[in-house]
């Protein structure tokens, strides 16, 4: 008898009564629907598990995937086993009677701040990244009380619906709170001209980094224009792009910032979270707004974001009102209850429930990464880099984006941009959809386990995909070290991982043809 068939026959023989494992699983198989459920709800499009493939457009599943290789965590990863726990029982403590609702996304906030901020900071939390542009320029508009020059550096390595929602646009056709909305109308409440973005490219039209002299500048000539022409002025500062790139920097941002004094805010942009938390609080310390993630470096599920208020802004937002359009994407207890005045516009609904249980997994693993000694987490991050240079150096079809940087032994990172045949884009979505596959006609049957990395960005007619580490990896790697391994033989495993995404991204490159499809006559070694 199957186990499928056996299971049936279980339930419906009245005869023989359940033993205590069974009528767990019984129960085990709803609460964990349940909790899927609510992993994917409250976000747009973007988080939707297709109904087939039981993943999100990124390729990640709701539930681990620990029999995939992940270094893709630019984009999205799949949620791991300790934040899939985490989760659980968070929801588990929410069905109980009693539960204090409002009290756990407090307890949330305090997490955050824990980690990353300082007693006095304001913790927003926001259905992603994007979300938390809205909640940005919502502290802008109430703190500069003018209309906005919002400065975006980069936008094309930030996130695709950057661009419009720091204008206060609706960047999607969905929200997480609204099944259909306008891509590209301002949301209700803010007029069009309420706030205009202005990009800063930190690269050339050739795709080469622009120097940190001239990013530097071009940030002081967008705050200076925007400032003579009446407008509040919002500078953003990337941390870190979707390639690894950044600017412009702090010493400069803070000059802006004491210049202009009140009609000029900085916003950090650290949503890859590949800063040091030290870093973060130094920002906040120097009144800067700050946006992170729980679902890049820090390895939680898509999508969960927050906006971080320094004690000396927050305290100026008494008056704080959001728009009426904002409750498409926003929900009372997302804020502190300092500004629970700030929702007399619209009917708000009262929990965004799905993204308070993806920070419960984000914050699993980012408490678990805290613990690890400063000196391992830096030990870690260089054999990682050390093994990603050699990958790429052993296959002579690919090579680094910024190959000038990364061949001369550039400091350790935790993102790396690969291009493939010179940067061919179709090649490369070919090959970023391929190794996502289950199968492929390897010759090699372990080239058929699935691998992900970063999705591929265009960038000067190049596309670039990316190899990422993250912080379940690290804390994976720190675990077997406190069990006695030395780091090199801790770490042997996630370079095996990293040797096979390699050894089958080869196979793929050179099996694509000139017209960029696989040559179904040529094998993979």
């Amino acid at each position: 008898m199957t186990d499928a068939a056996k299971r049936y026959s279980d339930d419906v023989d009245g005869a023989v009564a359940p033993t205590p494992d069974q009528t767990t699983n019984r129960q085990a198989g709803p609460a964990r629907a349940r909790l899927d459920l609510m992993l994917t709800s409250g976000g747009d499009e973007r988080i939707w598990p297709d109904p087939v493939t039981r993943r999100n457009r990124y390729g990640a599943p709701t539930q681990p995937a620990t029999d995939e290789i992940w270094f893709s965590s630019s984009t999205a990863a799949a949620i791991t086993e300790r934040g899939y726990a985490a989760a659980r029982d968070a929801l588990a403590a929410l069905s109980q009677d009693g539960a204090d609702l409002p009290g756990w996304f407090d307890a949330l906030r305090a997490r955050i701040r824990a980690q990353l901020g300082a007693p006095g900071v304001e913790v927003v939390l926001t259905a992603s990244g994007t979300e938390a542009e809205f909640a940005a320029l919502a502290v802008a508009r109430a703190l500069l009380r003018r209309p906005i020059a919002n400065i975006v550096v980069a936008p094309e390595e930030t996130g695709s619906g950057v661009a419009l929602a720091a204008t206060g646009a609706h960047f999607a056709a969905t929200a997480a709170f609204e099944p259909q909305v306008e891509k590209g109308a301002p949301l209700a409440g803010w007029a069009r001209d309420d706030a205009v973005m202005r990009a800063i490219n930190i690269r050339d039209a050739n795709g080469r980094p622009r120097s940190a002299q001239e990013l530097d500048r071009a940030a002081c000539l967008a705050v200076a224009d925007a400032l003579r022409v009446g407008r509040g002025a919002l500078l953003h500062v990337l941390d870190c792009s979707k390639t690894g790139r950044s600017g412009p920097s702090r010493a400069v941002a803070r000059e802006m910032a004491a210049s202009a004094g009140e009609r000029a805010l900085i916003l950090v942009d650290a949503c890859q979270l590949r800063c040091s938390f030290d870093e973060i609080r130094a920002d906040l310390d120097a009144g800067f707004l700050v946006m992170v993630t729980g679902s890049k470096f820090a390895g939680g599920p898509p999508f969960c974001g927050a906006l971080l208020i320094p004690p000396d802004k927050a305290a100026r937002l008494g008056d704080l009102r959001l728009p009426e359009g904002f409750a498409a994407y926003a929900a009372r207890f997302d804020w502190p209850r300092r500004f629970e005045s700030a929702f007399e516009a619209a009917s708000f609904a009262p929990a965004n429930l799905g993204m308070g249980l993806r920070w419960e997994a984000a914050l699993a693993e980012i408490e678990a990464y805290a613990a690890i000694p400063a000196a391992l987490r830096e030990n870690i991050i260089a054999l990682f880099t050390e093994s990603a240079r050699r990958c790429v150096a052993g296959n002579p079809d690919l090579d680094f984006l910024d190959a000038e940087n990364w061949r001369l032994g550039g400091k350790p990172a935790t993102i790396f941009p690969i291009i493939t045949h010179h940067g061919d884009v179709a090649q490369a979505r070919l090959i970023y959809e391929s190794l996502r596959a289950p199968d492929g006609d390897f010759e090699k049957p372990e080239l058929s386990r699935v691998c992900h990395v970063g999705q591929p960005v265009l960038l000067g007619g190049r596309a670039a995909l990316r190899l990422c580490f993250g912080m379940p990896q690290a804390n994976a790697v720190a675990e077997r070290v406190a069990q006695g391994m030395d780091p090199e033989t801790a770490f042997r495993p996630l370079r095996e991982d990293m040797e096979l995404l390699f050894r089958k991204w080869g196979a793929l490159a050179r099996r694509i043809g000139a017209n960029g499809a696989l040559s179904l006559a040529a094998s993979s070694n």
